[in-house]
């Protein structure tokens, strides 16, 4: 009997067979699907497995891989090369961990740890339009102290302060109590609205002890400039003072806005040009305009000597720096820029008795006693009497000063007594432990020890602590690849 009639059905027999046909193939499809997801999760699990070994092994490059792998098999793709990525980057191959994570970038599936790395790929690239891009995604998924940060030198580097200001104010609106955060703030505001950086400086101030003398300062002036009755004023004092620390680049943004408010003001366009100089470019002309405006005036005469004898041409340099002591005859500071431009003619007696004459004008100050001190040590002359006597006399009127200890320990690092020279390098880094010449100096002391990792360290935290292209950046970076080639 056949099936159709055991079954009861009056049904063709083509059919039937079509119909048996079509779920033996439905279930081999079935069984090979099963079959497949399985190899799939068991490879996935496998080399999740293996990630975790290398990782456990410090094989993370091979940990890198292995997700990388893992994400063909897995519905967290984008996760697992992430994961990829940042363990790339940590392995220290910014090229691969680029390549993982830009596919997930271009999926929009990153997260802002992922967008940060790629910030800083880009950032060791060179790239900083990409930096900032990168970045900026980052912040807008979830705001980072450190990302701001980045984002500010960024565009500090390009010029874009505008950014910068915008990216400061939003770290102390992170952190309003970190002293630094204000700090920064207070001196870019400085530049651009004197009367608004007050607030900020005076919290730095009251936040850190150890800038408070500054910014109670900056603030006293700032204050007084802004009750007289040229605009352009408290521009020249916020100029003056970020110009004192170094900060030339803010420094050259408050000279301009002071020079713009008064265009006849000669001292403006003087330190206009000595602000441009500083960041690399020439401002003699801004020094030749300032001179037209008003030759009797000494600064500009100070900063046209300065800027000859930048140029080489000490003899230039001293008809101007005489002409600037002729109009302020009891100005020690002119005193020794005389000294320094004779010393670099070569007339090393004659040098000594302008920073003398210094610090005849201003005894109590530390500053020309410093002044006088390095120049018995430039010149190696009379160090153990006169070098140490200046010295000291400076520790003593400023016994936390830095600069004073590390004066004083180089005066005993040169007569031979590293041990002595120490005890006053570790004074000026307990007064300021990112204070670079007292690191600079440590490491010497650190090879004449014998201790290499101790100079090791010190060279390195000189280089950081200092800027790029200084005496005492190089000074260390030469060190370094000497003793440490």
């Amino acid at each position: 009997m056949s099936l159709v009639n055991m079954l009861g059905y009056n049904f063709p027999v083509g059919k039937i067979n079509n119909v048996l046909r079509g779920i033996f193939v439905a279930v081999s499809l079935v069984l090979l699907m099963i079959l497949l997801v399985s190899s799939d999760w068991t490879n996935l699990i496998r080399l999740i497995h293996k990630s975790e070994y290398a990782i456990d092994s410090g094989d993370i490059l091979t940990a890198s891989l292995s997700y990388a792998q893992a994400a063909d098999y897995s519905p967290e793709k984008y996760q697992l090369l992430e994961n990829a990525g940042i363990l790339a980057m940590k392995a220290g191959n910014p090229a691969i961990a680029k390549s993982y994570l830009m596919q997930v970038y271009n999926a929009s599936n990153i997260s802002a740890s992922g967008l940060e790395i790629l910030g800083n790929i880009a950032q060791l690239e060179e790239d900083v339009s990409s930096s900032i891009t990168f970045w900026e995604a980052a912040i807008a998924v979830q705001d980072n102290e450190q990302i701001l940060i980045k984002l500010i030198h960024a565009y500090r580097h390009i010029g874009d302060w505008e950014n910068v200001l915008e990216y400061q104010r939003e770290l102390v609106a992170l952190n309003p109590s970190n002293a630094e955060y204000n700090y920064r703030l207070g001196l870019m505001l400085a530049v651009i609205d004197p009367q608004a950086a007050i607030a900020y400086l005076s919290l730095a101030g009251e936040l850190d002890e150890s800038i408070k003398t500054f910014t109670n300062s900056f603030v006293r002036n700032l204050r007084s400039a802004l009750n007289r009755d040229d605009p352009s004023y408290p521009f020249m004092i916020a100029g003056q003072e970020l110009a004192s620390i170094g900060e030339w680049e803010l420094a050259l943004i408050a000279f301009t806005n002071a020079r713009d408010l008064n265009p006849d003001y000669a001292d403006a366009w003087a330190y206009l040009g000595e602000s441009l100089q500083n960041t690399g470019k020439d401002g003699y002309k801004e020094l030749q305009n300032a001179l037209r405006l008003d030759p009797e005036s000494v600064a500009v005469n100070t900063l046209m000597g300065i800027y000859w004898q930048r140029q080489d041409r000490y003899d230039l340099a001293l008809v101007y720096l005489y002409a600037a002591t002729s109009l302020d005859e009891d100005n020690p500071a002119l005193q020794v820029e005389i000294g320094n431009t004779l010393g670099l003619m070569g007339n090393i007696p004659a040098a000594e008795s302008h920073y003398r004459r210094a610090v005849s004008l201003d005894p109590d100050n530390p500053t020309y006693w410093n002044s006088l001190a390095n120049y018995y040590i430039r010149y190696e002359v009379e160090i153990k009497e006169k070098g140490a006597a200046a010295a000291r006399q400076a520790v003593i009127l400023s016994p936390e000063n830095p600069i004073s200890l590390d004066i004083l320990a180089q005066i005993y690092l040169l007569q031979n007594h590293p041990t002595i020279a120490q005890r006053f390098l570790d004074r000026a880094l307990s007064a300021d432990p990112k204070f670079a010449p007292a690191h600079l100096h440590s490491g010497l002391v650190s090879i004449l020890d014998g201790d290499q990792l101790a100079a090791y360290q010190h060279f390195t935290a000189a280089i950081s602590y200092s800027q790029a292209g200084s005496p005492i950046n190089d000074q260390a970076r030469r060190l370094l690849e000497t003793y440490f080639p």
